[in-house]
């Protein structure tokens, strides 16, 4: 009756009825049987659309996926290789660092020798005036060594990390390259005056060591004159300043005090030397490991 009821006034029924729905249509009536109709269609509707999308997002899935297995070999290598290059950049700074190390103990080693015969000479001037200028003149020749191998060595050192820093990729900011760049070479350029300076020093006493020797060979009474200065001095004035002016710079024209005072800056020296030297043998025993090289080995 009601099935008649809703086909006489035009509603629009599935082909099949189910006994359900004929039941539902006794029940409810024909209004409500059409919007039970609609709320079906609108249900079926949405199953369909979320299908369809389930659809469709497996198939970017799997075209992401396709595109991901076709770029990975390239990436892995490009990755492998990157990988290779930092492992390469630590071994080449850990091994200038290892060389640097032993440069260092180097000058510290001729460093600890010049401070011994600079002590030496200084408690032979009384004692032979030749002996004294020739173990000074070796210590201060030692003492350029050392300054010269000391600040070739920072140079060194300081230049190659930075280059393996920044080849390893460390500047990432773009214009951080050129910051890091003016402080590297503002900490080398830090280098040279206290480097000049000790150079010039060391040179010039030398050079009076030198000129001393030569007189004192070519003169045996002011070497007399030299030692007795040294010892008693108890010489005329007059001779005493002509080995004073001659000797200047040398232990000859002091005086004990001022051999005193010298001795003690000396002995001191020596103690800075003789540490560091143990400190970077030390090192160099346990490895000479570099921390840079520490870093760049985390970062691949």
């Amino acid at each position: 009756m009601g099935l008649r009821f809703a086909c006489l006034h035009g509603k629009h029924l599935p082909n099949r009825v189910s006994p359900a729905l004929t039941r539902t249509h006794l029940l409810l009536g024909p209004q409500s049987l059409a919007k039970a109709l609609a709320l079906h269609k609108v249900l079926r509707d949405l199953t369909a659309l979320s299908a369809l999308a389930d659809r469709h997002r497996l198939r970017r899935d799997l075209q992401g996926r396709r595109k991901f297995l076709t770029a990975f070999p390239p990436l892995r290598a490009e990755v492998g290789e990157h990988i290779r290059q930092l492992h390469a950049l630590a071994e080449h700074t850990e091994g200038v660092h290892r060389g640097c190390t032993i440069s260092n103990v180097v000058a510290d080693s001729f460093s600890t020798a010049s401070d011994i015969l600079g002590l030496l000479g200084l408690f032979l001037a009384p004692v032979t005036a030749e002996g004294s200028l020739m173990l000074s003149s070796v210590g201060l020749g030692l003492g350029v060594a050392a300054t010269v191998t000391n600040a070739a060595t920072s140079i060194v050192e300081g230049t190659s990390r930075f280059g393996d820093e920044v080849e390893a990729g460390y500047q990432a900011p773009p214009g951080l390259d050129v910051l890091e760049a003016g402080t590297a070479v503002g900490w080398i350029a830090s280098k040279f005056p206290q480097a000049t300076r000790d150079l010039t020093r060391d040179l010039d006493a030398l050079q009076q060591h030198m000129d001393a020797l030569r007189l004192v060979r070519a003169n045996p009474g002011l070497e007399e004159d030299a030692r007795i200065l040294a010892t008693t001095g108890r010489i005329p004035a007059q001779r005493a300043r002509r080995v004073q002016a001659t000797l200047k710079g040398t232990p000859l024209a002091m005086s004990n005090e001022a051999r005193i005072r010298s001795a003690t800056r000396a002995g001191v020296s020596l103690l800075k030397d003789v540490d560091s030297l143990v400190k970077k043998s030390k090192h160099l025993q346990e490895g000479a490991q570099s921390e840079s090289a520490e870093a760049l080995r985390k970062l691949a």
